[in-house]
C-alpha cells in the first residue's frame, strides 16, 4: 500500500505528523510526502518517507495555484497513491480535486482549525477571503472520502456551511503529543542552565511562557504582555517570555516595533526558537490567550506532557485541554484581567502549580498520547483493521 501525505511545508510533517509517518512505514506502507522543498526533507527521508517537492505559494494567487494543481495532479499520477491524505487549506482543497482527477481511490482531509478564512469580523477584504475559502472547501469537500477535525466547533461549523456531508466528518482530537519526545527525563539539565542564564532568569522569578507559530494579535498577544505589566506592577516576580516569529502578511499582524518597545525587567520576546522543548521545560506555566480559530494547540499539549499548568481561553480549540480549576484555567477571549488573575494564582501557589501539572500528565496520557490518536486515525478516518 502507498500513502501521500500532502502538506504546505515539510516543518509542519516533521514536527507534528512524524508519529503519522513512523506508524505507516511500521505498518510496511510506503509513505511518500508531498510539499515544498526545506530542510526538514532530510529528516522525513530518514524515517523511511520518500519525498516529492512541489511549490506552494502561502496565499491566493491564481497563476501559481494553477501550477500547483498541475503539478500535484502529475506527481499522483505518477507515483499512484491508494490514499492520499490532504493537511493544511490548499492541500485539502486544490489536492483533493487532484487526487480525484488524478484517480486516487481514498481521499482524506486533516482540518487542524479553521483559522483566518472563517472570520466574519474585518472588512470587505475578510468578506472576499471567507467566500473564496468556503467555495474552495465545498468544492474540495466533493472530492474527499472523510474529513478529520480536530474539535467539535469545526466538524459543526463545516456541516452548517454545507461543505461536507455530517457523516463525512470524522472528530480526532488533536495530532497527538509523544510522552517519552516530551519528558522532562529528556532534557539536558546543563541546557537549561544555559538558557536560563542567557535569558538572565532569577531564581525567584516565575516563567510565563507563550509560544505561537506565527505573532499575530488573534492568538492574545496584547493580553499577554498586558498581563505581564500589570503582575510586574502587584511586584509579582515573574518573567514573561514570548516566542514566535513575526507574520507581516498575516491578516491581524504583530509590528515588530510594538514588541521591541514594551519588552523590560518582565517581558522579553525571543522570535523563532527550536529549543522549544527546553522553553518549555523551565516555565513555571505556559499560557495561549488565542481568541483565533484554533484546532487543538500543540504547545498546549506539549505543555501538558511536560507536567506544566496551563492557562488558556474558553475558545475553539483551546477549551478541549483544560479542565477548568484541575490542569489550569479558561479565562475569557481578550479578557486581561481574567488572565492575569489566573496566572496570578498559580504564579504565587506551588502546591496548586505542582497539582495542575501532574492533572496535565494524566489528561495527556488518558487522551492524547500520540500512540493513541494514531491508531484512531487508522480506524476512524482511513477505515483500516486495528492492525493492517
Amino acid at each position: 500500500m502507498r500513502v501521500a501525505i500532502v502538506n504546505n511545508d515539510d516543518f509542519s510533517v516533521w514536527h507534528f505528523r512524524k508519529g503519522l509517518v513512523n506508524a505507516l512505514v511500521a505498518r510496511g506502507v510506503e509513505v511518500v510526502v508531498i510539499t515544498p522543498g526545506g530542510e526538514y526533507v532530510s529528516k522525513l527521508e530518514s524515517l523511511g518517507a520518500t519525498h516529492v517537492s512541489v511549490s506552494m505559494f502561502r496565499f491566493v494567487s491564481p497563476l501559481r495555484d494553477l501550477r500547483l494543481c498541475w503539478d500535484l495532479y502529475r506527481v499522483l499520477r505518477k507515483i499512484k497513491p491508494d490514499v492520499v491524505h490532504n493537511m493544511t487549506v490548499k492541500p485539502n482543497t486544490y489536492g483533493a480535486v487532484m487526487a480525484r482527477l488524478a484517480g486516487v481511490p481514498e481521499r482524506f482531509s486533516l482540518v487542524s482549525g479553521a483559522g483566518y478564512g472563517f472570520s466574519r469580523e474585518g472588512g470587505w477584504k475578510q468578506a472576499m477571503r471567507r467566500w473564496a475559502v468556503t467555495k474552495l472547501y465545498w468544492i474540495g469537500g466533493r472530492c474527499t472520502t472523510r474529513t478529520w477535525f480536530l474539535n467539535q466547533d469545526d466538524h459543526r461549523l463545516f456541516t452548517e456551511e454545507g461543505l461536507l456531508r455530517p457523516e463525512q466528518g470524522v472528530v480526532i482530537l488533536s495530532e497527538g503529543v509523544n510522552l517519552k519526545e516530551y519528558s522532562a527525563d529528556n532534557i539536558d539539565k546543563d541546557c537549561l542552565s544555559r538558557i536560563r542564564a542567557d535569558l538572565k532568569l532569577e531564581s525567584e522569578s516565575k516563567v510565563v511562557l507563550m509560544m505561537v507559530a506565527r505573532l499575530a494579535w488573534s492568538k492574545g498577544v496584547r493580553q499577554f504582555v498586558d498581563a505581564a505589566e500589570q503582575l510586574r506592577r502587584k511586584g509579582i516576580a515573574s518573567k514573561f517570555i514570548l516566542v514566535g516569529p513575526l507574520d507581516p502578511d498575516a491578516p491581524d499582524p504583530v509590528p515588530e516595533e510594538y514588541l521591541r518597545s514594551h519588552e523590560s525587567e518582565s517581558f522579553i520576546w525571543l522570535g523563532f526558537r527550536k529549543d522549544v522543548r527546553e522553553l518549555i521545560s523551565i516555565a513555571d506555566v505556559v499560557t495561549l490567550p488565542s481568541y483565533y480559530r484554533e484546532g487543538v494547540p500543540r504547545i498546549l499539549l506539549e505543555a501538558m506532557a511536560m507536567a506544566k499548568p496551563i492557562v488558556t481561553t474558553d475558545n475553539v480549540g483551546c477549551r478541549e485541554v483544560v479542565e477548568d480549576g484541575k490542569n489550569g484555567f479558561l479565562v475569557p477571549t481578550e479578557d486581561t484581567e481574567s488572565l492575569s488573575n489566573a496566572l496570578e494564582t498559580i504564579i504565587c501557589d506551588d502546591g496548586i502549580a505542582v497539582s495542575f501539572g501532574q492533572r496535565s500528565v494524566e489528561k495527556v496520557r488518558r487522551e492524547f498520547e500520540e500512540s493513541v490518536i494514531v491508531q484512531r486515525v487508522f480506524h476512524e478516518l482511513y477505515g483500516w483493521e486495528q492492525t493492517l
